[in-house]
């Protein structure tokens, strides 16, 4: 995925078809891409400590080796395995080993049990993902969604005074994919959103720009699921979807606020005119049913926006590093939701006594 004559800065490898393979060759990893039928197999070798790839998506039928698969677990890299519409089979995640991570369990078990702590951190997370929603919508500056930033802003303030939360979100969603469609063009009929995916479910996108939401939704959620597993937190125990049964709920929880990285990337990619970018009829079918499959260099373009956006860095009170004037830091967005996630565990041990995103 590296353009020619530069060095690679997607750090996302996507292997696809028949036959695609990872394994370990002379103390390298072998990367072995099917995508094209036609065509002879693209190789990669790395080792590992080189490998600019910190996250490889497949989707297929192929293979990896036991000794690739704890190679790779032991240097940190994240291993994605989706099925043809994006939805994700597994994620491969290392174990950790530590008191302190055993220490984090142990806080995210009381504070799942105390009503009052549990309501806190739902309504920060709802608050989060809106006030995400508001600021990625007012950076489009498009005067015709003016409006309906107000009504998500209505309801953002609202918050605390309200118990059903998931009925003020069901609301606010319906205002933010209505003007989310006003930024997508036309061609790709998009209406609405239609589910949100990474719950089980037996529905498929209908439509491009679902489709392409879905798999950026899938791909975040392997990113929040190494950084929730990484610090040891029970994946299974979510504070705003407790109750969800579809996907694992902390994954679910810590997911919201981000979500925009992925939408930010689909509007880019379906209003791109250069000839490299632009979306074309080829780069996606539907079946009989009506289900969009998408073309293997669609998603490989996708996911090398996706991965800048994710790189993408912004001011932010980080207090590792050396000191600045103001105590903001230039952090990339990616990099944030993992903080997120520290930051909720040492609200869950008591270090912290609030938990902000």
């Amino acid at each position: 995925m590296t353009l020619k004559g530069k060095t690679n800065h997607y750090n996302v490898k996507f292997l696809k078809g028949y036959g695609f393979s990872i394994k370990v060759k002379d103390s390298k990893i072998i990367f072995k891409n099917t995508a094209d039928p036609f065509k002879e197999p693209e190789i990669e070798e790395w080792f590992v400590n080189n490998m600019p790839y910190e996250k490889i998506v497949m989707s297929g039928k192929g293979y990896i080796s036991t000794e690739a698969l704890s190679l790779l677990s032991q240097h940190h890299r994240n291993l994605i395995l989706v099925d043809t519409y994006g939805r994700a089979t597994t994620y491969l995640n290392p174990v950790t080993e530590s008191l302190t991570n055993t220490r984090y369990r142990i806080g995210q078990y009381d504070t799942f049990r105390d009503p009052e702590k549990s309501s806190y951190l739902s309504r920060q997370i709802l608050k989060a993902k809106l006030d995400s929603q508001i600021n990625f919508l007012k950076s489009t500056n498009k005067s015709e969604l003016f409006q309906g930033i107000s009504q998500i802003q209505l309801i953002r303030n609202d918050i605390d005074e309200q118990s059903n939360l998931l009925s003020l979100e069901n609301t606010s969603s319906k205002i933010y994919f209505r003007e989310f469609r006003k930024l997508i063009p036309e061609k790709y009929e998009f209406v609405s959103r239609n589910q949100s995916f990474i719950r089980q479910t037996k529905n498929h996108a209908t439509d491009l720009i679902n489709a392409l939401l879905n798999y950026g939704y899938t791909v975040l959620a392997g990113e929040i699921s190494k950084f929730i597993n990484g610090i040891g937190l029970d994946a299974y125990f979510g504070f705003y979807h407790k109750t969800h049964s579809g996907f694992q709920p902390l994954v679910y929880d810590m997911i919201e606020p981000f979500r925009w990285l992925v939408d930010y990337s689909v509007w880019k990619l379906s209003d791109a005119h250069s000839k490299e970018q632009r979306i074309t009829k080829r780069d996606y079918a539907r079946t009989r049913e009506g289900k969009i499959v998408l073309d293997y260099n669609l998603i490989r373009r996708f996911l090398e926006l996706l991965e800048r956006t994710f790189q993408k860095e912004r001011r932010y009170d980080f207090r590792h590093g050396k000191k600045t004037f103001d105590g903001l830091k230039n952090v990339q967005e990616i990099t944030i939701a993992k903080i997120t996630v520290t930051n909720l565990a040492d609200f869950c041990t008591g270090k912290n006594i609030t938990f902000h995103i």
